[in-house]
């Protein structure tokens, strides 16, 4: 028998490599079908499945202004106008209620801002309150582009107003309507600050829920062997699967968070929120970056949008101080006669406006009353 030379032993080693190779791939495609057929419609279905979560109802106020406008895509919302009750305006703040309320509960949670010099502006989102619903849309909790696309609209209609802000406005939202908030402060540079109260990303918290689900949908022994890639890939092939299912898309919040400064957030959240645990907060928080001007309150024993029931004293002040601080428009010291501008008189309050996206330029001077 012929002895094997160098490039037989070559070949054959390449030929086995190749073989491995072949095999293990096999072996990694028909695990990746077994995940999707058998673990990917389970939670894209979960994931489909609205929390039992009712949020408090609160009445509508007699002093708001009843507004109507629409969307791009054709959907007429409803929203509520109501003017600060100071002489001056401070700035203008845009109210995103979370899922399944609607406009009317921004008067408890910011209402006390109108004393502060405030306007605030309050809408439904689509198949919420009085606003148009949209046939077929199954409301969820995870943030998709239907709300974008509203509060696109909302700002919109301000911008049509004769008594708009040139300065722009400050948003404030609740859970999903938080997102929103933080999404559109991401691109639009009219948006000078924005504060939330249990904003939450879709897709690092379908992760979470995804590794929280695990142990009832397999054996306990293989959680211990599997690797997080293989739980992100589920969860990434859910979200598609249910993208596709329900006609929407659910945005990467977390790309757009390093966007936001050098506009302030101040990011409210539960300490004890069990739908969307304080360590999900925190890693949105980072997203900004080391030096971002946050304010990341974590209220204790407060559960998913309960911060306000806890702590209602310590909740107003801290939203009043974080509007009241990052306002476009606020009183500032008399000015020496000889740097007084030529229309400004002694004793008066010089008010100062701030481009939202250049805390340096100036953009307009003087008071802003109202219409």
């Amino acid at each position: 028998m012929a002895s094997l030379t160098f490039s037989d032993l070559l070949i054959w080693s390449l030929w086995i490599i190749a073989g491995l190779a072949a095999f293990i791939a096999a072996g990694f495609g028909i695990f990746w079908v077994y995940l999707w057929v058998k673990y990917v419609p389970k939670v894209a279905r979960m994931f489909q499945q609205p929390p039992i979560f009712r949020p408090q109802v609160s009445p509508p106020d007699p002093e708001g202004e009843p507004v109507r406008f629409r969307t791009t895509d054709g959907f007429e919302l409803a929203g509520s106008y109501l003017p600060a009750t100071t002489v001056n305006r401070a700035g203008v703040v845009v109210f995103c209620h979370e899922f399944l309320g609607d406009r009317h509960s921004a008067y408890a949670y910011i209402g006390h801002l109108r004393s502060l010099g405030f306007d605030l502006f309050s809408f439904d989102f689509r198949n919420h309150g009085e606003s148009a619903a949209e046939a077929g849309l199954i409301q969820l909790q995870w943030l998709s582009d239907r709300e974008l696309t509203d509060l696109r609209a909302a700002l919109a209609y301000l911008r049509t107003r004769p008594d708009a802000d040139p300065a722009g406005v400050g948003l404030f939202g609740v859970s999903r309507g938080g997102a929103a908030a933080l999404f559109i402060t991401a691109q639009e540079p009219s948006v000078w600050g924005v504060a939330t109260d249990g904003a939450f990303p879709t897709r690092t918290t379908m992760l979470a829920y995804v590794h929280k689900w695990a142990p009832i949908l397999v054996q306990q022994w293989s959680l211990k062997i599997m690797p997080n890639f293989v739980f992100r890939w589920v969860a990434w092939s859910a979200r598609v699967q249910t993208e596709k299912e329900l006609n929407r898309i659910f945005p990467r919040l977390e790309s757009m968070i390093p966007r936001i400064p050098p506009r302030p957030w101040l990011a409210i959240h539960g300490a004890r929120d069990s739908y969307i645990g304080p360590d999900i907060a925190r890693d949105l928080v980072r997203c900004a970056g080391p030096k971002a001007p946050i304010d990341l309150w974590l209220v204790p024993k407060a559960k998913h949008n309960r911060c306000r029931e806890i702590d209602p004293q310590g909740y107003e002040r801290r939203v009043s101080e974080f509007f009241s601080a990052h306002s476009p428009r606020r009183p500032e010291p008399v000015l020496a006669p000889s740097s007084l501008p030529v229309e400004s008189k002694s004793g008066d309050l010089v008010v100062v406006v701030n481009h939202p996206s250049d805390p340096d330029r100036l953009l307009t001077a003087g008071r802003d009353a109202h219409q």
